[in-house]
């Protein structure tokens, strides 16, 4: 266990976990994460298509739309609070076995902020942080799907 802890150790997984706890996810993620994290998928087997959809922020009226994704990575992804907010660079891609969102913001007041989520299955859900430039500041954020 000692050695998979220092697998996820650059997800921050102490935060991460506290994300999870708050989903109600904490016992999926010690049991399966955690004793299995040698048998997590291939990234090229990961369909990143499943990242598709409306997410909404569980503390208040942001929302991410995700569209347009493709094999390798590339997305177009739209950001509201509640107005829109420019999305300069987005991207798919997989670490330590999960699907990851990251995308940057450039726009009046959010130049240079940054989401770093990761999906989870099991509950539908994106859990991870959220830095905010102008403050120097990372939040632990959770988004649900909105419905399909």
């Amino acid at each position: 266990m000692r050695n998979t802890l220092k697998r996820i150790s650059g997800l921050n997984w102490r935060i991460l976990a506290l994300a999870l706890i708050m989903l109600g996810m904490g016992p999926y993620f010690i049991d399966t994460h955690l004793s299995l994290a040698d048998d997590t998928p291939p990234a090229a087997k990961l369909d990143y298509s499943i990242m598709a959809g409306e997410w909404q922020r569980t503390d208040g009226g942001y929302l991410i739309k995700v569209s347009k994704v493709l094999f390798d990575g590339k997305a177009t992804v739209k950001y509201f609070n509640p107005r829109p907010i420019h999305v300069a660079q987005a991207a798919i891609s997989t670490q330590e076995g999960f699907i990851k969102l990251f995308f940057r913001l450039q726009d009046k007041n959010y130049a240079g902020s940054t989401y770093t989520l990761y999906y989870y299955a099991e509950k539908d859900a994106m859990a991870g942080f959220y830095y905010h430039a102008a403050m120097d500041k990372t939040y632990e954020v959770v988004f649900l799907r909105k419905s399909k």
